[in-house]
């Protein structure tokens, strides 16, 4: 899962199986107004996915696993309503051909590619989606390393942690906005999708602050501060991207300063959705919830039986959809280690992996300790020591390890060898392993 293979499986069941264009073309608003109808029905406008038929998973996939493969599933779903809404010559009556299969399974790739940044490359593939060679695998590769980076909860230590869902739907929304314009002038713009993506950025940003101000509101919102930070850190997102957001996270706005950037209805609709979702979401809706709650929907002009609805709405799909609310709720971090040091860890590794390898290979001594725990093997105290030295050492000339003095530093041990490729630590050292709590009741308000 998460492999450029898996992806185009998934695209390519939903381009065998088009959804059917409308007996005429509908117009803009009219459109929109049917993508956001398809968000609600699907779960996509809280993040997650509803279960997909386009979708086939092992049936011991935990919950993390099948919220993302129904939330990609029900990703490309929307871009081929999009596509239909639209009339796109590729999607209409008459095009159940092999080449036509090939080609909306290259449009549909191409789209999400521009979200991703890839806008040159999915243009022309747009443009001519069966000229051949063209950069179908590539961009799909490029595209699923990027959503399974982001969004892939299955053992990411930011799962289950309101922001992630939020940035799910985000993608989404940009997906959505950028399929649309694709599809009604049959082209990809990558100025405009360029465009959309800062207008994403943006929608995370806001989201950013009003997620800190509840924290703020929240008897313990420490922990949900700490978890919006977990997941800014774990998505490895683009320096300035990352710093923005940080930013946000630090010196959240007054929700009356932030309401007049929610320009559209949809997009408020989306804040005070999320808003409620991470308020919903441990199972207690605090009094100091509550009052932000009815502070931000009175910043964007919502009433209260407004929000009420959407209390309901927002139940009722999660009542229905249990795996959602599973994957939701889930944080698969590894048990009795801190959260900001096993991303940082994992951060540091992935960054740096050439220069500690090398690193490893001439600390003979080192290697053949990591080889032993890797194996199975079982080190003494006084073996675990010189690993904790030795890694210390090699913070010399990689300081960020210098996390392993940290109290507890040597914990991320396991951490450090699940990450490290086994094969490429010295030859002679190697040596083959052995062999939800439902959602709390909507409040009411009396009279």
């Amino acid at each position: 899962m998460g492999s450029g293979e898996w992806l185009l499986a998934v695209i390519g069941a939903v381009a065998a199986q088009p959804p059917q264009c409308p007996p005429r073309k509908v117009t803009l608003g009219e459109r929109r107004s049917a993508l956001e109808e398809l968000l609600r029905q699907s779960g996509l406008a809280y993040g997650t996915g509803a279960q997909d038929e386009a979708v086939e998973l092992d049936p011991e996939a935990g919950p993390g696993a099948r919220a993302f493969a129904h939330f990609t599933a029900g990703l490309v779903r929307l871009c081929a309503r999009a596509a239909a809404l639209s009339h796109a010559p590729r999607f209409a009556a008459g095009t159940a051909t092999e080449e036509g299969v090939r080609a909306r399974r290259a449009q549909l790739v191409a789209v999400l590619a521009a979200v991703g940044g890839e806008g040159e490359s999915a243009a022309r593939l747009f443009a001519d989606p069966l000229a051949s060679p063209n950069p179908l695998e590539k961009l799909a590769v490029k595209t699923a390393v990027r959503l399974s980076r982001r969004y892939l909860a299955e053992g990411g230590p930011f799962a289950g942690l309101p922001l992630h869902n939020g940035l799910c739907a985000i993608e989404v929304r940009c997906c959505a906005t950028v399929a649309l314009g694709a599809f009604e002038h049959g082209r990809i713009s990558p100025a405009a999708a360029a465009l959309a993506a800062r207008a994403a950025l943006a929608w995370r940003a806001n989201l950013v602050e009003l997620l800190a101000g509840l924290a703020l509101s929240q008897e313990n919102g420490a922990a949900l501060e700490r978890g919006i930070e977990q997941v800014i850190r774990s998505q490895r997102l683009p320096v300035r991207e990352a710093r923005r957001l940080r930013r946000a996270l630090g010196q959240p706005r007054p929700v009356e300063q932030i309401a007049p950037e929610l320009h559209s209805e949809a997009l408020r609709r989306f804040m005070l959705t999320q808003v409620l979702l991470a308020a919903l979401v441990d199972s207690k809706f605090e009094p100091g919830e509550v009052a932000y709650v009815d502070r931000l929907a009175a910043a964007l002009g919502v009433n209260a039986g407004a929000v009420e609805g959407l209390e309901r709405e927002v139940e009722a799909f999660y009542g229905e959809h249990r795996d959602a609310l599973a994957a939701l709720r889930r944080a698969e971090t590894p048990e009795g280690l801190p959260h900001a040091l096993t991303t940082r860890l994992e951060s540091i590794v992935l960054d740096n992996l050439d220069r500690l390898l090398q690193e490893i290979r001439e600390t003979r001594e080192l290697g053949e300790l990591l080889a032993k725990a890797t194996a199975g093997g079982t080190l003494t105290a006084a073996e675990k020591a010189k690993v904790r030295e030795q890694l210390l050492d090699l913070a010399k000339t990689i300081p960020a390890l210098a996390i392993f003095a940290a109290p507890g530093g040597l914990l991320l041990l396991p951490i450090l060898l699940k990450l490290l490729p086994f094969n490429l630590l010295p030859s002679s050292f190697v040596d083959p392993p052995p062999p939800l709590r439902a959602l709390p009741e909507p409040r009411r308000k009396s009279g």
